[in-house]
């Protein structure tokens, strides 16, 4: 599993896996100016009942006290209390398509010029990303167009059967309430 730290400004990306003897291997890769990889072996001893922990990394105890408060995760390694993020791959891929999703209403438009066959969808119709709208037909060959993100059709600006330009606009959509 890759978790994605920031540390001290710093952004690492950690790379957890098991050994063949039941310990963890920890593939460190660092981005940026300091771009460097390192592979380190981990052993996880927990304290019972307690968010506290003895790792042992590549043969040299740590003691690791985790807490989070409003403001994030502090990590406490051998007294010295750090602050950090950690985000694992889903948390990440949501993070960066929250990020990428588009603020307002989004104009789709003919990839190309054609006749548009169909319209799949009807203002009001809610769409997710990757779902077909339309049917253009381009030198004897159909493509479908697809949602780039999800919304909500609010306006369809050209009809099935009529020629349209590359780069005509065929709908309007709305993204999702709260993006």
């Amino acid at each position: 599993m890759k978790y994605f730290v920031t540390l001290h400004g710093e952004s690492v990306e950690v790379e957890l896996g098991p050994t063949r003897d039941g310990k963890t291997t920890a593939k460190i890769h660092r981005r940026g100016a300091a771009a460097a990889s390192s592979d380190h072996l981990l052993e996880l001893r927990p304290i019972a009942g307690l968010d506290h922990a003895t790792v042992v990394v590549d043969g040299a105890a740590r003691d690791v006290l985790l807490a989070e408060d409003a403001r994030g995760l502090h990590v406490t390694v051998d007294g010295v209390r750090h602050e950090c993020a950690v985000e694992d791959e889903r948390e990440r891929a949501a993070h960066l398509a929250a990020a990428t999703a588009p603020k307002g209403p989004v104009t789709v438009r003919a990839v190309m010029p054609g006749i548009l066959r169909a319209v799949l969808v009807k203002p009001g119709d809610e769409v997710k990303a990757g779902q077909p709208l339309a049917i253009l037909e381009a030198m004897k060959m159909e493509n479908e167009i697809r949602a780039e993100h999800a919304g909500t059709v609010r306006e369809v600006k050209a009809a099935a059967g009529t020629p349209v330009d590359g780069g005509a606009p065929l709908l309007v959509i709305e993204p999702p309430k709260g993006a």
